[in-house]
């Protein structure tokens, strides 16, 4: 097929952008289209103050809805409800669903040393901390990596040699380890990496076609990252750049749209057995203000306001946050290319979710 040249596709692309955000139901309510209305003036309000390059969200009874921009390397290209960004800590919910149904296989104890399926690791037999501690960040691992290397012989000897600080269970201690540790347990109990087996058991079933766990390269709909911004549509975190294979600390690349996809089962329960789900949304940790479930955060100081304690949610180093509700049957996904501070950033994305839910 010939290529159009790019102003054509341009005009393409913001020609599709706008019907997207035309595309509010005819019988959308007062007070959906004002919840719309005070998500986008929130969104502007981050872009102006450069905090987000561009944004692209949906929530329950709100279209997806993008603005800003998608690049502005090696020009400027709006963000469009199409647009596909590196995912990076919000793709360990997939290594989580992943380790999940691997449980409700039976081929997974989630109380047993995480080492009776990751003998490489040099704590061994008498290893105490357990796969449901890994997937809560409560094992003892720090968020040091001496395995962030080019040469996988030093990331392999790094990661298997890699010892805990403290006891398991005396506090929670975000460490990327953790769910690269899972993801290497799915693929010695699987014999497949972590892309083919996402697609098989989690993004296949959900009609999810456009994510994925590869960088897909530059394209038309890939989103430009700021740190340390590399090219889009490539790693940027520097742990999953060096490897030529997934690792089960994230990075996926995926839409507003198939996020909304994967929310909307975890809501519905409808696909997956009933323990699938209990594991994601039931607290098994919770001490000094730190509430986490199976893969996923619960805490009240990250929750969005007016959002129930029952909600589960997970964050990106890039500007991603996606959350669910099953309490007010409500889901948010707000993807964004950040810009500014991280973690007044996350708590934008806070904002935008609760401008979304409307209270």
């Amino acid at each position: 097929m010939k290529k159009l040249p790019f102003p054509i596709l341009s005009i393409f692309i913001i020609l599709a952008q706008s019907a997207a955000l035309q595309a509010q139901p005819k019988d959308a309510s007062p007070q959906t289209q004002e919840r719309l209305e005070r998500a986008k003036a929130e969104v502007q309000r981050q872009i102006d103050e450069g905090l987000i390059q561009g944004a692209v969200f949906v929530a329950t009874g709100i279209p997806a809805t993008a603005m800003g921009l998608q690049c502005v390397h090696p020009e400027k290209r709006p963000m469009t409800v199409n647009s596909r960004f590196d995912m990076a800590s919000v793709g360990k919910t997939f290594t989580a669903a992943l380790c999940s149904l691997l449980i409700c296989d039976g081929k997974i104890d989630p109380d047993a040393p995480f080492t009776t399926y990751l003998p490489q690791s040099a704590l061994g037999k008498d290893c105490d901390i357990t796969v449901r501690d890994l997937s809560m960040h409560v094992g003892g691992f720090d968020n040091a990596k001496p395995y962030r290397s080019k040469d996988m012989n030093v990331f392999h000897r790094e990661l298997f040699n890699k010892r805990p600080v403290r006891p398991r269970l005396e506090a929670f201690d975000y460490s990327c380890a953790n769910f690269i540790l899972l993801g290497k347990i799915v693929n010695n109990i699987t014999g497949k990496d972590l892309d083919s087996y996402a697609r098989l058991r989690i993004w296949g079933p959900l009609g999810m076609k456009r994510t994925q766990w590869n960088p897909p390269g530059d394209g038309p709909d890939e989103v430009e990252h700021w740190f340390p911004n590399r090219p889009a549509g490539q790693h940027n975190d520097a742990v999953c750049f060096n490897c030529p294979f997934p690792i089960g600390s994230g990075s996926c690349f995926s839409t507003a749209q198939d996020m909304m996809l994967f929310a909307n089962d975890l809501l519905e329960r409808k696909t997956f057995p009933k323990k699938y789900y209990d594991l994601m949304f039931t607290p098994a940790y919770d001490k000094n203000g730190d509430r986490r479930s199976f893969g996923w955060d619960m805490s009240p100081k990250t929750r969005p306001e007016g959002l129930s304690e029952k909600t589960i949610l997970h964050s990106g180093f890039t500007g991603q946050t996606i959350c669910i509700d099953p309490e007010n049957n409500f889901v948010a996904v707000v993807l964004t290319s950040r810009t500014g501070n991280h973690e007044k950033a996350r708590q934008g994305r806070a904002k935008i979710i609760s401008a979304l839910f409307g209270k």
